[in-house]
């Protein structure tokens, strides 16, 4: 081979080199592009879950405090219950002791 021929090949390799360089230098600016929207996503992902999770948060506080009012609520109500119980109970009581202590009724 001569040095014209070692010359072209030469020449033909540092072009090949060049192309697959500036190929591989647009491959990876697609791939950091990539990769920069995934982690945007993943940004917006994760904010969505804490906000989620406060909401949840907030949620569960709630219902605690719903629950704890459901609470009060029954034991005032069994209470009340109770209460209506023994009044009807008294009055039932009273009716009867008056019955037997009126000789005009058992006739």
């Amino acid at each position: 081979m001569s040095d014209r021929d070692l010359v072209q090949e030469l020449k033909a390799t540092i072009q090949d080199f060049s192309s697959e360089k500036d190929d591989l230098l647009k491959t990876i600016k697609q791939k950091e592009a990539r990769i920069k929207t995934i982690m945007i996503k993943l940004e917006h992902a994760t904010e969505d879950v804490k906000s989620v999770g406060h909401k949840i948060e907030d949620q569960n506080k709630e219902i605690a405090k719903l629950r704890a009012k459901l609470e009060t609520k029954e034991k005032l109500l069994e209470e009340a219950l109770i209460k209506i119980k023994d009044i009807h109970d008294d009055s039932t009581k009273k009716d009867t002791d008056t019955d037997t202590d009126n000789p005009k009724v058992d006739s």
